[in-house]
């Protein structure tokens, strides 16, 4: 067990992801907001795990298990006794973020008799025993509250609390996208689409692939990829199998995306089938003033909305894809619109300050007052 203890924490926070994702990124905004209203806050992680290492880099109260998989039953012991010793100092509540050691979280919280919250976030079925352990869920999309619905969550326990974003980190500086383009070795009038996100089955790479070589050459965008996974080996050898190469650029996982982004003129976030909650990158995008194009998978038609906020296709069609890529591409003035009314939206409905205001009101909820005095 590694990091800072904050007995006087009253919100414990659970994130068992290893990796950097839209969902650890939620979790830090949610704590560091929850930090400016009062509200004191403890990360629970695993060692080594990339929310860990940014937890300490902006001073997240952390602490941190050597948690080898949901089977760790020593790991648990030492969480479960480490949480014990909490009860008595002022913990309340346990918030677990992700299905990924979500049911031995939950079992030990209610064992030590702490409210519970899930947080849901992806458009796929919940498993009942979840929705029956979880005193509350918190889902990220209309489409993620209906699996819990389908899992028997009364609506009285469960709320649609969308995903946010800080917009004004996003907001391009002057001269970000000549810088940005200089950096990836981009023609500075070229036409450019960015694709973001874990290279795995149901994210539609390989139809944007598809999409790129079916628009004619004298046409056809520059594409670069941001993200890493099991698929980008072949998604590689598909790109040499269509004779793109020279229009792909693979970047691997960035730490950063806002270059990437700030390089394009179009963010393509095309899942087939993957249950999208209220994907990050998208409100990244967003909030960079880029248009998006993307399909109505999970959660996603209810943020983009066709020809006001973004760009719909059906998803698995990489002919409807090319044509929209196409389309984009020759109406600059579509692609302005589009990406000025994006980024007013998050700004409006997005915001890291209402995601702590009914994040709160949660809380209060379940505990029957509030736990503090600055949240208005």
């Amino acid at each position: 067990m590694e990091g800072q203890r904050d007995d006087a924490g009253q919100i414990v926070h659970a994130e068992w992801g290893r990796r950097w994702s839209g969902g650890t990124n939620q979790v830090l905004l949610l704590v560091q907001a929850l930090k400016v209203r009062g509200v004191q806050s403890v990360l629970v992680c695993p060692v080594g795990s990339a929310i860990e290492q940014r937890a300490r880099e902006q001073s997240v109260p952390m602490v941190s298990f050597p948690l080898q998989g949901e089977g760790d039953l020593k790991a648990w012991w030492q969480f479960a006794r480490w949480l014990k010793g909490l009860v008595s100092s002022g913990t309340t509540l346990v918030h677990a973020h992700s299905r990924r050691g979500a049911l031995p979280t939950l079992l030990i919280a209610r064992w030590l008799r702490l409210p519970t919250v899930l947080h849901w976030r992806v458009a796929a079925p919940m498993p009942r025993w979840l929705a029956h352990l979880a005193h509350f869920v918190i889902a990220v999309s209309q489409a993620a509250a209906e699996k819990a619905r389908q899992a028997g969550v009364p609506k009285e326990r469960l709320a649609v609390i969308r995903s946010v974003v800080d917009a004004e980190n996003f907001c391009p500086p002057p001269q970000a996208r000549q810088w940005a383009r200089q950096r990836w070795e981009l023609p500075e009038s070229a036409f450019v689409v960015t694709g973001v996100g874990r290279m795995v089955t149901g994210k539609g790479f390989e139809q944007l692939l598809e999409a790129i070589a079916l628009v004619p050459p004298d046409e056809r965008p520059y594409l670069l990829l941001a993200g890493d996974g099991p698929l980008r080996a072949s998604l590689e050898q598909e790109a040499a199998r269509w004779r793109i190469s020279n229009w792909v650029r693979f970047l691997g996982f960035q730490s950063d995306v806002r270059p990437v982004l700030w390089a394009a003129d179009v963010l393509a976030h095309v899942p087939t089938h993957f249950p999208e909650g209220t994907p990050n990158a998208i409100l990244e995008a967003m909030a960079a003033g880029l248009p998006v194009l993307a399909t109505p998978v999970g959660g996603i038609s209810e943020i983009v909305w066709h020809g006001e906020t973004g760009w719909l296709v059906p998803p698995s069609d990489a002919s409807a894809l090319a044509e929209a890529l196409r389309h984009l591409r020759a109406d600059p003035l579509l692609r302005r619109r589009l990406g000025e009314t994006a980024q007013a939206f998050v700004r409006e409905h997005h915001s890291v300050g209402a995601l702590a205001e009914r994040i709160g009101q949660v809380y209060a909820t379940l505990l029957g007052r509030r736990l503090w005095t600055t949240l208005r």
